[in-house]
Order: structure tokens, then C-alpha cells, then sequence
């Protein structure tokens, strides 16, 4: 019998991860833990950009409305972030491969302090402080609240059925907050118990520790902040990395 999962990952990034999980024997269901808003764009700066820093697809979207230029360069998180931003247009992407701190790494060794503003477009709740870590090091960085993530205020009911009739053996989870969030409903419907058989797959550090509440059978967190060493605790090794 496959595996079967909970995906708490936003709706359009889920149904591709869901195919994708799929397609190596996993049994996906949808849980989103969160929905996006955009804010409308604002103008851009009048400065000449040196580079956009992105940490997420939302990113890549508000930067796409944000700008009608494709040519300044664009730093992105991971490999995911930089094929939505190649999708969308971009024509000089570079992955970091990792997290924020490794994003603030790759600004460093790419770019210079001197050589104009680089610009942040993000979510209201970010992960890491790229801000400090670049602002530290001389760079005129300029966050822009671009989108934000709406938290579920319930379980769908076949979720939790699932749930309860304990056909659910493992939870996978991208973000501190749709971790808070699952956790959150996940006691608002009296299931807390019933995480004592599924094991939570956590993106990082940060993820594992926003769901460490829950009396999990097992908590394992990826090698690295990516989808690819996420899926990689799966034993799936059909999966693409991201």
C-alpha cells in the first residue's frame, strides 16, 4: 500500500507536488494550510536596480507584477523560486540552493554594497533576516511588503477523517507558519492525539520547531532547506530536486 501524506503547501504549489509524489508511488492529499494575497504593485524605484532578492514562487509572481523589466539580475532562494522566475520572464536568475542565509551569502559574493540598491520583495512574515545580514555589510536594501499568506481557519472534513481513521502516516511541511497553523487546527478539532502515529517531514530547523507541540512518531527535518532533500526522507528517488 502507498504511503499517504498530508501536502500543507499552498494550492497551486501542492496540486504540482501532489502529481509529483505521485508519480513515485506516494499517496498526496491536499491539506493548504495557507492562501496568498498580492498587494497592489507599487511603483518601482527610481534608482537604477542592482538586483531583486526573491525567497519564494510568490516572490517570483510579485516580482513579475511588480516590474515590467526581465533583465536586472534576480537572486532566488532555491531552485524552484528561480524556475518560476525563468517562467516568468527573467533572463539573469541565480539560485542560492538554500535558505535565507544562504541567499544573504550569494548577495555578498555577487553583488556590491556600492553599486545601487538591491530590492526585497516579500511576504509580511519572512523567514531569516536578510535584511540585517545584507544592511550590516553596506547594502541599500529595500523590502517591499509585497503579498501575504492567509492562515486556514479549518480542517476540510475529508482531511480530518482521514486523519482520524488513521490512514494518514506522514505530514509535510514547508513553512514555520503553515506548521502553526496545522498545529493550531489540528487542536481546534481535538486530533492532537492521532499525531502520534504520523511522522512530520520539516524543511528545516525553523519548521520542526513550530510543530514540535505535537506528539509526533517521529520529527525529521531535510539535509537542506529544499523540496528536493524534503522528498528525499520520503525515499523517493523519482523526485526532482528544488
Amino acid at each position: 500500500m502507498a504511503v499517504r501524506v498530508l501536502v500543507t503547501r499552498a494550492i497551486e504549489d501542492g496540486l504540482a507536488l501532489q502529481a509529483e509524489l505521485l508519480g513515485c508511488d506516494i499517496d498526496a492529499v491536499l491539506a493548504p494550510m495557507l492562501s496568498f494575497e498580492f498587494f497592489n504593485p507599487l511603483a518601482e524605484a527610481e534608482d537604477p536596480v542592482q538586483a531583486y532578492l526573491i525567497t519564494s514562487r510568490n516572490g517570483a509572481e510579485a516580482l513579475a507584477r511588480y516590474t515590467e523589466s526581465r533583465t536586472v539580475p534576480v537572486l532566488a532562494v532555491g531552485a524552484a523560486t528561480a524556475e518560476r522566475l525563468a517562467y516568468l520572464g527573467f533572463e539573469s536568475v541565480e539560485s542560492a540552493d538554500g535558505d535565507a542565509a544562504d541567499l544573504a551569502a550569494l548577495a555578498r559574493s555577487r553583488l556590491d554594497p556600492a553599486a545601487g540598491p538591491l530590492i526585497f520583495l516579500s511576504a509580511e512574515i519572512v523567514a531569516g533576516d536578510i535584511e540585517g545580514a545584507l544592511s550590516a555589510d553596506g547594502f541599500d536594501l529595500r523590502r517591499i511588503i509585497a503579498y501575504r499568506g492567509v492562515p486556514e481557519r479549518i480542517l476540510a472534513r475529508d482531511v480530518e477523517a482521514q486523519i482520524r481513521a488513521g490512514e494518514i502516516q506522514g505530514v509535510l511541511f514547508f513553512s514555520p507558519r503553515a506548521g502553526r497553523t496545522f498545529i493550531s487546527l489540528v487542536e481546534q478539532a481535538g486530533l492532537a492525539s492521532f499525531c502520534d502515529e504520523m511522522t512530520a517531514y520539516c524543511l528545516s530547523d525553523a519548521v520542526a520547531d513550530a510543530v514540535s507541540t505535537m506528539p509526533w512518531a517521529a520529527v525529521r527535518i531535510a539535509a537542506k532547506p529544499t523540496k528536493g532533500d524534503l522528498l528525499a526522507l520520503l525515499a523517493a528517488p523519482c523526485h526532482k530536486d528544488a
